[in-house]
């Protein structure tokens, strides 16, 4: 179940994780799908991550809930 953030600091702690990941994939001429294969999400899902998204669940493979 997502959890909203409320917190402006979290909101911008989010939107900066989102941008350095981005910039990270960037600078390894990634793209978002391969990105995404990579890691095992959707293109949306990897989109909605970059973006700050606070309703993006992400986990390990294999991590219990």
């Amino acid at each position: 179940m997502a959890v909203k953030v409320n917190s402006v600091s979290a909101r911008r702690a989010l939107e900066a994780l989102g941008a350095n990941i981005k910039m990270a994939r960037l600078k390894r001429r990634i793209s978002v799908k391969g990105f995404a294969e990579r890691i095992g999400v959707s293109e949306s899902t990897v989109a909605r991550l970059e973006k700050g998204d606070d309703g993006v669940s992400i986990g390990a493979p294999g991590m219990a809930n």
